[in-house]
C-alpha cells in the first residue's frame, strides 16, 4: 500500500511528515513501513539525518526493472531506522534524481502498492511536471503538505481536484499556524481530510531528535503525529494481520 506524501510549493515539510507518519503509525500495523524519497529535484535525507545516498533509491530501481518478482528487497538498499521502519535514500543530485524518477515511478509504485506493508513516498512538489506524480494513481491515499500563508492555502482547491483524477482519496496538512481550522480547511479545498499543525521550532531538528529516540517521543509534535497517523490510518484500506477486520 502506498500514501504519497508532496508539497505545492516552498518547504513547507513534506519529507518530515513521510518520516513523522511512518514513525507513528499505528503498531497494530506490523508489517514493514518504508519510506521512499521520491524527489525528482534531488534528496535531502542522507545528507539531513547522516544516512547517505548510496546504496539507496537508484540501486532500487534498478533492481525492481530488472527483476521479475512483485517483492521489494530492500536489503542492500534500505536504512533500518528503528525495527519494522525503513528509509530508502534518493539521489541528491536533481539531475540524477529525475532521471531516475522519470523512468522509476511507475514500476516501483507498482511493487508498492503490491507489499503488504505501508510505503510513504515523498515525491516533493505534486504538480504535473513532476514524474513523480505517478505514484499517485497507484496510491491508497495523496496528502499535500502546504504551508499556512493565504498564498500557499489558495492553490490548495486546483491541486486537490487535480490529485483526484489520479487518487481517490487526498488529505491535507498544513503546516504553521493558520487562521482556518481543519473542517474549513477541508471544505475550502475538498480534500476528504485535513489537519492543521502549527509547528513551534525547527521541524527537521525535531524529527531527527524524534528518530534518535523515545524522549522527544513525548514531544507537542510527536503527538499531533500520533493523532495524524491514526487518523490516516483510518482514511486508507488496512487490513491487520491475523483478523479478518478491514480498518476505513
Amino acid at each position: 500500500m502506498i500514501v504519497t506524501i508532496g508539497s505545492i510549493r516552498g518547504a513547507p515539510g513534506a519529507t518530515s511528515w513521510a518520516l513523522l507518519l511512518a514513525t507513528a503509525w499505528p503498531r497494530e500495523f506490523t508489517e514493514r513501513r518504508v519510506v521512499v524519497e521520491a524527489d525528482p529535484s534531488g534528496g535531502v535525507l542522507g545528507a539531513r539525518y547522516g544516512l547517505g545516498v548510496e546504496p539507496g533509491a537508484v540501486r532500487m530501481v534498478s533492481g525492481i526493472r530488472r527483476g521479475g518478482t512483485t517483492t521489494v528487497v530492500l536489503d542492500g538498499v534500505a536504512r533500518q531506522v528503528e525495527p519494522g521502519l525503513f528509509v530508502v535514500p534518493g539521489p541528491e543530485s536533481g539531475e540524477q534524481a529525475r532521471s531516475v524518477w522519470k523512468e522509476g515511478a511507475p514500476p516501483v509504485a507498482n511493487h508498492a502498492a503490491a507489499d503488504p506493508g505501508v510505503w510513504f513516498l515523498d515525491v516533493g512538489r505534486l504538480d504535473e511536471t513532476n514524474p513523480s506524480i505517478e505514484v499517485a494513481g497507484y496510491s491508497a491515499l495523496a496528502i499535500l503538505v502546504v504551508g499556512s500563508r493565504h498564498e500557499d492555502l489558495v492553490q490548495l482547491p486546483a491541486r486537490v481536484e487535480a490529485l483526484r483524477r489520479r487518487c481517490s482519496a487526498v488529505a491535507t496538512i498544513v503546516s504553521g499556524r493558520c487562521a482556518f481550522d481543519p473542517g474549513e480547511i477541508a471544505e475550502f479545498s475538498r480534500a476528504d481530510m485535513a489537519w492543521v499543525v502549527p509547528v513551534r521550532g525547527d521541524l527537521i531538528e525535531e524529527v531527527g531528535r524524534i528518530l534518535g529516540g523515545m524522549r522527544a517521543r513525548r514531544s507537542w509534535l510527536w503527538r499531533h503525529a500520533v493523532d495524524v497517523a491514526a487518523e490516516v490510518f483510518g482514511l486508507v484500506d488496512v487490513r491487520i494481520p491475523g483478523s479478518s477486520e478491514v480498518a476505513s
